[in-house]
């Protein structure tokens, strides 16, 4: 799509000086990319819109989700909390309720929903009362597979949502919505309601090419769950460690549902002999402000929207061992020999093992992709996207890159 920056301009004049009333409707404050980019964009805009912010799941009282109702406070944007229930056990309806009212007493311009729970949640809204007039719903397609436990729930949520503005993080998500649409006998939507507007991210300094001697630093950080591979850190870390003499130690943050696994294989780990030092702990607020502290990042996700961490990592000058997936494979050339197929723990092993021997030969690699990456995800080009979508009159439709 084109005609953004026009776009928002001359409806911008229409409005005077009224600013858009945009409430971001996420899954909790918590770890997760998509919270992070809503609450970017409501610190990035904070002087050109009126922000909310709705959780559905409340606020998590972990470092990560206190960090970042801190952030909201400091700009004055009210968060309001959904549900404490179960999602499949009442929970999506109750939210609905709540944010029902919630709408009712806030009246924004701009509904904006991120990922799938927050989808749902403002679908079942829908059911015990009808849209304000005049609001607009703009949904962020954050991931390439939709629905992935929420099939049924899903057909009926598309069905619901039909109306929104659908903006992907990448083509491999918008794809991803479409695929799914396709599956469940659901229509084509307009291609003039459906767009890409990529995650921008503001480059760090990055760390100098050589640090001082010792055990190679390995991260890996994201929630524990089969999506992320989390699943395959201890076969990836146990196998790259029997491949080379070279001495590493582990840190890995997050936390779901695979905790109690990877807590049990941190603590058997701690008694054999020659097992690399692991530590595992709860996410810290603003990691991306530490990834170049360590020689080499472990990402093997099983599929991603557009990977936020994956962006910072780059821009971080920090090595990144990835699967070969839509989300992560948008960062580099098709030639890059840090990525791995998705599963592949042996070539994950092998590919890590070469890193870990020669940080610095990858850590000068590495350097050299900060600056296309900086101007192709710029926190700038995200922004100025998003705030021309909604200062849009509400028969507009997403602008940006149409895949």
């Amino acid at each position: 799509m084109t005609g953004l920056h026009a776009t928002g301009t001359q409806h911008a004049h229409r409005l005077g000086s009224k600013k858009p009333r945009v409430m971001h409707i996420v899954t909790h404050l918590d770890l997760g990319g998509a919270e992070e980019v809503a609450l970017t964009l409501a610190e990035q805009l904070s002087g050109e819109c009126d922000f909310s912010v709705f959780a559905v799941m409340g606020v998590a009282k972990t470092p990560v989700g206190q960090a970042m109702q801190v952030r909201l406070e400091r700009l004055h944007i009210p968060v309001y909390s959904g549900t404490s229930l179960d999602m499949k056990r009442g929970g999506m309806l109750h939210a609905g309720l709540i944010l029902r009212q919630v709408l009712r007493r806030v009246r924004p311009d701009v509904v904006h929903l991120h990922t799938d729970i927050p989808d749902a949640t403002y679908a079942a809204s829908l059911l015990v009362g009808a849209e304000n007039p005049g609001v607009r719903v703009i949904r962020t397609i954050h991931n390439t597979t939709l629905w992935p436990k929420w099939q049924r729930i899903g057909r009926w949520v598309e069905r619901r949502l039909e109306h929104a503005e659908s903006v992907a993080v990448s083509p491999a998500s918008l794809k991803g919505l479409h695929d799914f649409r396709a599956r469940h006998g659901l229509g084509p939507l307009p291609a003039e309601q459906t767009g890409v507007i990529y995650n921008g991210v503001t480059a760090r300094a990055t760390a100098s090419a050589s640090r001082p001697a010792g055990p190679a630093r390995v991260l890996f950080a994201g929630r524990f769950e089969a999506q992320k591979g989390a699943d395959l850190l201890p076969a990836i870390l146990e196998r790259t460690a029997e491949l080379t003499a070279a001495k590493a130690e582990i840190q890995i943050y997050g936390h779901g549902t695979l905790a109690p696994v990877l807590e049990h294989w941190v603590q058997r780990a701690q008694h054999q002999a020659g097992h690399w030092p692991v530590t595992l702990s709860a996410p810290v607020p603003r990691l991306s402000a530490q990834l170049a502290d360590y020689d080499v990042v472990l990402m093997p996700s099983r599929f991603e929207g557009l990977s936020l961490l994956g962006i910072e990592v780059v821009l971080a000058g920090t090595p990144l061992v990835a699967a070969r997936i839509d989300g992560l494979r948008e960062l580099f050339a098709p030639d890059h020999d840090l990525l791995v197929r998705a599963e592949d723990v042996e070539g994950f092993a092998h590919t890590l093992a070469k890193v870990i021997e020669n940080p610095a030969q990858y850590r000068e690699q590495a350097r050299s992709l900060v600056a296309p990456t900086a101007a192709r995800f710029s926190m700038d080009q995200m922004t100025d996207a998003y705030l021309g979508l909604y200062r849009q009159p509400s028969t507009g439709a997403p602008a940006g890159d149409q895949a």
